[in-house]
């Protein structure tokens, strides 16, 4: 196995459990941790769209990422609901978002079922896979810039486990060194707006594990005995 297939392996492990840490920390705490759902359907929407790339693609890592951290995704998206429609009042409303989640994440698995059955001619929708490409890379690398934006505001990027920030920040080097390997290595200029995407990616986690330890010295100015969140 080459180098480069190794440092993207790696980069597609951490991928798949970024959401792991915030489903832990739920189901110890018995509520979410203070996050920014919309991040969370972006990120989520991102997921559905790097599952048609792999449909176009033909790319096995990349749906089996897909599959694995679409329900992590799902899972903390289900506790969070769940946890809503115990302390809130609109339980339509929230028993609706549980619906579209597990709606999305059956439209994941059944095209990974059409991948393994070769249902769908690679042909039909190679064409469309730069386009596809584009669309996920911005929601998944973007998709955080709301709980950034809201963190700040109100002083929350605190509670999040420190492990999901670190992972998040991982998982976008190691996809940079991937993408620019690519590039560099194997002449291929096609991982060039991905690449980019990365770094903006890269650039609002280091930026959230930045304002974590900020937030965090500050609340320790008051509260001396604030232990840090690590999952």
């Amino acid at each position: 196995m080459h180098y480069i297939d190794i440092i993207g392996y790696i980069a597609s492990f951490f991928t798949a459990i970024v959401g792991l840490p915030l489903v832990i920390n739920t189901f110890i705490a018995k509520q979410p941790p203070k996050t920014s759902l919309l991040s969370w359907w972006i990120y989520y929407i991102g997921i559905f769209f790097f599952t048609l790339l792999g449909l176009a693609l033909y790319d096995l890592p990349l749906f089996i990422t897909q599959v694995f951290c679409g329900l992590i995704t799902l899972v903390f998206l289900i506790q969070v609901y769940t946890y809503k429609l115990k302390t809130e009042r609109k339980k339509g409303e929230n028993l609706a978002f549980i619906g579209a989640g597990i709606l999305v994440y059956l439209v994941i698995l059944l095209l990974f079922i059409f991948y393994l059955a070769e249902i769908v001619p690679e042909r039909q929708i190679i064409s469309a896979a730069s386009y596809l490409g584009i669309i996920a890379g911005f929601c998944v690398n973007f998709a955080f810039l709301p709980q950034t934006i809201l963190g700040i505001k109100q002083k929350t990027i605190k509670f999040i486990p420190l492990t999901f920030l670190v992972n998040l920040a991982t998982l976008n080097i190691f996809w940079i060194i991937y993408e620019f390997l690519q590039i560099l290595v194997n002449n291929d200029n096609n991982w060039l707006t991905a690449l980019i995407f990365q770094i903006i990616g890269l650039t609002i986690a280091t930026i959230q594990i930045l304002v974590f330890f900020f937030q965090l010295i500050q609340q320790r100015k008051t509260e001396a005995n604030f232990k840090i969140n690590w999952i």
